[in-house]
C-alpha cells in the first residue's frame, strides 16, 4: 500500500473506512489509531464514562487541545528564536562598525 491509498481501522470497536491522511501511509496512520485507542481508554478509566460517543468527544477534545498548545509553543519558540537572532545581528554589526576603514 503506498501513501495515497486509504484504508480501513478500528477504534473502540468502531471500524473508519476510507481514512486517508496525505503524506501519511499506514504505519503512520495506525501508530496513530494506537495513540488515539490508548488515549480514549485512559479518559474511560479516568472519567469512568461507558458512552463511546462521549469518550470519542473527549478524545478529539484531548488531541485538540495538544495541537492548539504545540501550535502557541512553536509560535512563542520561534519568536525567541527571532529575538536572539536579531540581538546577534546587533553585535554583528556593532563590531563591524569598529573595524578600521582600508
Amino acid at each position: 500500500m503506498n501513501k495515497n491509498e486509504s484504508l480501513s481501522v478500528k477504534i473502540h470497536g468502531l471500524t473508519l473506512d476510507n481514512v486517508y491522511f496525505e503524506n501519511l501511509g499506514p504505519l503512520e496512520v495506525n501508530a496513530l489509531v494506537s495513540a488515539v485507542e490508548k488515549q480514549i481508554n485512559k479518559i474511560a478509566q479516568e472519567k469512568q464514562i461507558v458512552d463511546t460517543y462521549k469518550l470519542l468527544l473527549h478524545t478529539a477534545l484531548y488531541f485538540a487541545a495538544q495541537a492548539y498548545v504545540n501550535s502557541e509553543n512553536s509560535g512563542s519558540k520561534k519568536q525567541d528564536e527571532k529575538e536572539q537572532l536579531d540581538i546577534v545581528i546587533d553585535k554583528l554589526s556593532s563590531a563591524l562598525n569598529r573595524l578600521p576603514l582600508e
